[in-house]
């Protein structure tokens, strides 16, 4: 679309020249190099474990960071590194026996199952010393290598795995590879403590552990008992992955709480002479998020109280044309999990916020709604317009004063796209993308499409209107939005 804009008259007024040729120009790369290849490392939650409010901004922003990059056509790789090792998992094995749990159950509600199963543990374990040690006898044979520790566990993992892709998938998000924690535990990764003894960057102390020096704080890297922390295994990560995808940028999309881990990480790896570019990409934390029932727990609770209160304003809603009884229908859902992502992506990145679900799911104002909803009028009136839109601008037809607005809009595009992607900062999209809307919805006040009766007319203005949609929709997909052609 940007290509026809750009085919505009010699004698176009200076702005419509200046609008139109930049709005094209700016959409593409000026980079001479090619662009480096990025990992984004997001989600990761822990297996035995809610998924809990730090894990969905992390997908959510980690889902964001990774279209945007894919935007200027870097090879993006996501990584869910899922927390799977430690001792735990010999606790969620105990609960699992404990409960009675079969295997049949397991699979068909894992999250949950397997949550419950740790939870009774802990509380077991609380009271008896030996469903404790029980749980420590387990993951040490883990450790060890037993096979039938291990079966029992990858078992529990691919449940977990396989549930999660299928959530995954309402969010619009999705992983290149899957990660897990246990591939580097302490068999696996003892070259690479060997090498950080060997230059150094490791020493033991008295008691028997080994630590790092970072910025005069001692960080201990392995434990006095021999088993390594999360740090010696973040570190063989680093090394793993730099051999395996040859990155240039690694993005860690994890909350503010863990900056001291990062801080400590790229030091190490920095001492190790490791010359990609790591950077921990913060964010603040969500207060208040509950559903009608009580505390969330797991996202499909998210997501479920999401599209619930979606419907619930749909069936009051005198405008909405869709079936809601019909179960294939998907616009609650997608209108739903929209409000939440942009009620999120809105907001400042490192700044902690209140989340209110009235705010976040109005059909009226700034929200997920407003963009899914513009997107869709667009779409509807490109269909109804009953002409194809023309592949270039004629300002002998289309007044100089008409839409100038959305051109100026279009404009601003571009550059938009780069101060988001230097800052990392999606509310620089989506201020952009509502004052788009905005724009859009003034000017369809006053240009008529449908019932203009000059074609010439209709053409002209079915270009711009539909390269607002297509602008619209680049932006809606940086944001991991699924769009929605469903109008209310």
């Amino acid at each position: 679309m940007f290509n026809k804009i750009h085919r505009v008259f010699h004698h176009s007024s200076p702005f419509k020249r200046r609008c139109l040729i930049l709005a094209a120009r700016r959409t593409m790369s000026t980079q001479e190099n090619p662009p480096g290849k990025i990992l984004v490392e997001f989600s990761s939650p822990n297996i035995a474990k809610p998924f809990h409010m730090g894990h969905l901004r992390s997908t959510i922003i980690g889902n964001f960071v990774a279209n945007l990059f894919e935007e200027f056509q870097h090879p993006v790789t996501r990584i869910n590194y899922l927390g799977d090792w430690g001792t735990q998992f010999g606790l969620l094995k105990v609960g699992v026996d404990l409960l009675k749990i079969p295997d049949e159950e397991l699979k068909s509600d894992p999250i949950k199952k397997l949550y419950q199963a740790y939870v009774a543990a802990n509380e077991k374990a609380k009271e008896d010393e030996e469903i404790a040690a029980k749980a420590r006898e387990i993951f040490s044979r883990m450790e060890m290598e037993d096979t039938d520790d291990l079966s029992k566990w990858n078992q529990y993992r691919d449940f977990t795995v396989n549930e999660l892709r299928r959530v995954y998938s309402r969010l619009g998000v999705h992983f290149d590879q899957y990660d897990w924690e246990s591939m580097y535990r302490r068999r696996n990764i003892e070259p690479v403590l060997n090498a950080l003894r060997e230059k150094g960057i490791i020493s033991k102390e008295s008691d028997g552990k080994e630590v790092t020096d970072v910025d005069g704080k001692k960080v201990t890297v392995v434990k006095s008992d021999g088993t390594t922390l999360y740090l010696a295994r973040d570190i063989a990560a680093v090394l793993d992955r730099e051999r395996k995808h040859n990155f240039s940028q690694l993005f860690y999309i994890v909350d503010n709480a863990q900056s001291d881990h990062f801080r400590a990480l790229f030091h190490v790896t920095q001492k190790m002479g490791i010359n990609r570019q790591l950077r921990h990409v913060k964010f603040g934390r969500i207060h208040g998020m509950s559903t009608r029932r009580g505390n969330i727990v797991f996202l499909e609770d998210i997501l479920n109280e999401a599209r619930a209160i979606m419907k619930e304003k749909q069936l009051k809603s005198p405008n909405t044309k869709v079936n809601l009884t019909d179960l294939s229908d998907r616009s609650s859902d997608i209108l739903g999990i929209s409000a939440v992502i942009v009620n999120d992506l809105k907001q400042k990145r490192q700044r902690d916020y209140a989340f209110d679900w009235n705010n976040a799911l109005k059909v009226e104002g700034y929200t997920g709604i407003m963009l899914q909803y513009t997107h869709c009028r667009l779409f509807s009136l490109a269909e109804k317009a009953g002409v194809e839109a023309d592949e270039s601008l004629n300002p002998h037809i289309l007044p100089q004063t008409l839409c100038q607005d959305i051109l100026q809009e279009i404009d601003k595009f571009p550059r938009v796209l780069e101060n988001t992607r230097d800052s990392l900062e999606a509310c620089i999209l989506v201020k952009y993308l509502f004052g788009l809307c905005s724009t859009v919805s003034r000017c369809l006040k006053t240009a008529r499409v449908k019932h203009e009766p000059s074609d010439d007319l209709k053409r002209q203005r079915l270009l711009i209107f539909n390269t607002a949609r297509s602008t619209l929709s680049r932006g809606m997909r940086i944001l991991g939005l699924t769009h929605s052609i469903v109008c209310e």
